[in-house]
C-alpha cells in the first residue's frame, strides 16, 4: 500500500509539472513574446541576475550580469590541481586574479520544440578582472618574472587589471512552475579566446624603463596563463518570473 501511495504521489507531481509547463506554453502562445527575469548562478563563473527574451518563433536572447565568488575559483583550482591539469603556482595566480571579478554574458539561441523546454544557446562572455593592488614581491612569486634590478623605490606596488573575452555554449531546459514562476538548469562551457592584462605601477619609478619592462613581461605571463588554462565547464541554475 505504501509503495502504491509513493507511486501515486510521483504521478501527481509529474502531472502538476506537466500542467504548469502546458500553462506556460499557452501563455507564451497568447501574447507571442516571453520575458523572464531570473536569479541565476553559472557555476563556476558567476552569481547574479539574468534577463531572457523569447520570440514567437522560439528564438532566444539572454543577458546576465554577476560576480565570480572566490569560493568558486578555489573549488575549480583544487580539482584541477588534483587532476593534474595545472600546477599549484598556476592555480594561485588564477585564484588571485579571478576572484570577485565582474562577469557579463550575452547569448542567442533557439528552443526547437514548441511543447518542450529544451533550448540551445551560444554567445559571448566578458570577465573583467581585478583592479586590485599587489606588492611587487607577490607578482614576482605568481609570475616568476624577475623584479626590476636597479629600482630603489621601496614598497613598490602595482595595480593589476585584466579582461577576458570568452566563447560560451549552453544546452538547457526551462520549466513552468505555475503563476508565472519558472525554473531553469543548463550545462555548457566557456572558453577563453583572448586576454588583455594591464599592470601599472602605483609609485613614481626612478628607472621607468626597468619598471615598464617588468610590467610588460608580467602582463604577458598573465595573458598566456588565462588563455591556456581558463576553459571551464559551466552548470547553471535559475529561478525566475515570466511576464
Amino acid at each position: 500500500m505504501k509503495a502504491w501511495r509513493g507511486r501515486g504521489a510521483l504521478l501527481l507531481l509529474a502531472g502538476l509539472l506537466a500542467g504548469a509547463q502546458a500553462q506556460a506554453e499557452e501563455k507564451r502562445e497568447r501574447h507571442g513574446w516571453d520575458i523572464t527575469v531570473e536569479a541565476n548562478t553559472d557555476f563556476p563563473l558567476s552569481v547574479g541576475g539574468r534577463l531572457g527574451i523569447e520570440s514567437p518563433w522560439r528564438l532566444r536572447l539572454s543577458t546576465s550580469l554577476g560576480y565570480l565568488p572566490e569560493a568558486y575559483v578555489r573549488l575549480v583550482n583544487d580539482a584541477a590541481v588534483e587532476l593534474g591539469a595545472y600546477g599549484r603556482n598556476e592555480a594561485d595566480l588564477i585564484e588571485e586574479s579571478l576572484k570577485n571579478s565582474l562577469v557579463w554574458r550575452t547569448h542567442v539561441g533557439w528552443r526547437p520544440f514548441p511543447r518542450a523546454g529544451f533550448y540551445l544557446e551560444g554567445g559571448y562572455g566578458l570577465v573583467a578582472l581585478g583592479g586590485d593592488t599587489n606588492a611587487e614581491e607577490v607578482l614576482v612569486t605568481l609570475t616568476g618574472v624577475s623584479p626590476p634590478i636597479g629600482e630603489s623605490v621601496l614598497d613598490r606596488v602595482y595595480r593589476v587589471r585584466s579582461v577576458l573575452h570568452m566563447l560560451d555554449v549552453e544546452l538547457g531546459w526551462r520549466w513552468g512552475l505555475g503563476a508565472g514562476w519558472t525554473a531553469r538548469t543548463a550545462v555548457g562551457a566557456a572558453f577563453t579566446l583572448d586576454s588583455n592584462s594591464r599592470i601599472e605601477p602605483q609609485f613614481v619609478p626612478e628607472v621607468p624603463v626597468l619598471v615598464t619592462g617588468f610590467a610588460r613581461l608580467a602582463e604577458g605571463y598573465l595573458d598566456r596563463t588565462f588563455e591556456r588554462y581558463v576553459h571551464l565547464p559551466v552548470l547553471s541554475f535559475s529561478l525566475g518570473y515570466a511576464f
